[in-house]
C-alpha cells in the first residue's frame, strides 16, 4: 500500500508519494514477494534449495521480473534494497542491477528510462549501505502504460516506486489471454550479458508476442536435476522452452538428464509444446556437435513415441549466418545484438505453437 513517508535513509525529491511493491496498483509478473524470506523470488525458496545451493542463491535474482502499470507521472523514482551487487567484468551494471522502464503503446514498446542503481549514475541518485535510489524524468502529460523490467543479477529485498503527489497510478494492460511461456536454462537464459533487463531474449519475445514469461535461467547451475524437472512439471505454461545445454558439464551428463527431464515434464503435460534449443556458439565449442546429438536424440525419441508437440532449434541458427562474432561479449554470452538475433529465431518457432 501507499506509504506516507519516503524510504528511510535517502535524500529524495520533495513532493512525491511512494508505493512499496507488491501493491495492488502495480501488476507483478515473473517473480513474487516472499514475506518469510523478505525478498523477491522466482520460485519457492524450499524448492530452489532442494535443487542446489547455487540455484537457491540465484533464485533471489529477479531475472525476467516485470511490473506493469499506468501513470501520468512526469517523473518516477525507484528505491531498491539488496544484500549485494553483482559486479561482473563482462556485463554492465545497467544489466546486472539496473531497471529499464518501457512505454507500451499497443504493439509499440518504446524505451522510456534506464535506472542505474549505483552511486555514480547521472541525474538524481543516492546510496545507502544496502540500498539505492534513482529518479528519472518521464514525458507525462497523459496516462501512459509502462513495463518496468527488474534487474537480472542481483538479489532484491525491497522495491519502492515514487511518483509526484499529483500523479495518478493504476493497473496496466494485461498480457494476452495465453498461459506464460516457461524458459529453463543457463546464464544465457538468466540474461547474461544483456546491457538492460529488457534486452534479454525472453523479454523481446514477451514484447513481440504480448505474452507473460517465466524465466528459470540459473547461471552456471542449470543441470537438469530431478528436483528442477519436477518443479517445471508443476507449472502450467503455454510452451516450455528448454535451453540448458550450456550448463551440462559434458555430453555424457546431458545424455543422462535431458530425456529424463523431457519425460518428467511430459508425464504431467501430455500436450504442452516443448521446444529444445542447443547452444548458440557451436562454432567455438568443440563439444557442440556431440551435445547437439543428445538433444536431437530426445526429440527423435519423443516423436517416435507419437509426440507431435516437440520442436528443436539448432544453435547454429540463433545468431544468424553473418557477423556471428559480433553477437557475444566473450564468444559465449550474447550481447544485446546476440539476444535480439536469438529472440527473432526462437519467436518463429513459438508462433507455431501459440
Amino acid at each position: 500500500m501507499q506509504t506516507a513517508t519516503p524510504p528511510a535513509g535517502f535524500d529524495v525529491s520533495a513532493g512525491q508519494k511512494f508505493f512499496t511493491i507488491p501493491d495492488d496498483r502495480f501488476d507483478l509478473y515473473g517473480v513474487f514477494y516472499d514475506k518469510k524470506e523478505g525478498r523477491f523470488l522466482r520460485m519457492p525458496a524450499d524448492v530452489a534449495a532442494a535443487v542446489s545451493p547455487s540455484v537457491a542463491e540465484l533464485n533471489k535474482h529477479p531475472a525476467g521480473g516485470r511490473i506493469r502499470f499506468r501513470t501520468d507521472a512526469a517523473r518516477l523514482s525507484i528505491t531498491m534494497r539488496c544484500s549485494s551487487l553483482a559486479q561482473m567484468a563482462h556485463m554492465p551494471f545497467s544489466g546486472t542491477h539496473g531497471f529499464t522502464l518501457v512505454e507500451d503503446d499497443g504493439d509499440k514498446h518504446v524505451f522510456a528510462a534506464a535506472f542505474m542503481m549505483n552511486h555514480y549514475a547521472n541525474l538524481k541518485e543516492s546510496h545507502t549501505e544496502d540500498g539505492y535510489y534513482a529518479e528519472k524524468p518521464l514525458l507525462g502529460g497523459k496516462m501512459r502504460s509502462y513495463t518496468l523490467y527488474l534487474p537480472l543479477f542481483t538479489d532484491l529485498k525491497e522495491l519502492t516506486i515514487g511518483v509526484p503527489e499529483e500523479a495518478t497510478v493504476e493497473n496496466g494492460p494485461k498480457y494476452r489471454d495465453v498461459k506464460p511461456i516457461l524458459f529453463y536454462g543457463s546464464s544465457i537464459t538468466h540474461g547474461g550479458c544483456a546491457s538492460r533487463p529488457d534486452n534479454m531474449y525472453e523479454a523481446y519475445i514477451s514484447k513481440w508476442l504480448d505474452v507473460d514469461i517465466i524465466d528459470l535461467g540459473f547461471s552456471g547451475s542449470a543441470l537438469g536435476e530431478v528436483a528442477i524437472a519436477e518443479y517445471l512439471a508443476s507449472l502450467d505454461p503455454s510452451v516450455f522452452v528448454c535451453d540448458y545445454d550450456y550448463n551440462a558439464p559434458d555430453a555424457k551428463h546431458l545424455k543422462e538428464t535431458h530425456y529424463r527431464l523431457y519425460r518428467i515434464f511430459r508425464e504431467k503435460h501430455p500436450n504442452t509444446p516443448i521446444v529444445f534449443i542447443s547452444n548458440p556458439d557451436y562454432d567455438t565449442d568443440a563439444s557442440s556437435p556431440e551435445r547437439m546429438k543428445v538433444i536431437k536424440r530426445t526429440v527423435a525419441l519423443a516423436r517416435r513415441s507419437g509426440d507431435k508437440n516437440v520442436g528443436f532449434i539448432s544453435g547454429k541458427k540463433l545468431f544468424g549466418k553473418h557477423d556471428r562474432e559480433n553477437c557475444t561479449v566473450d564468444m559465449t554470452h550474447p550481447n544485446d545484438l546476440g539476444f535480439y538475433m536469438m529472440a527473432r529465431e526462437i519467436t518463429k518457432t513459438l508462433k507455431k505453437f501459440i
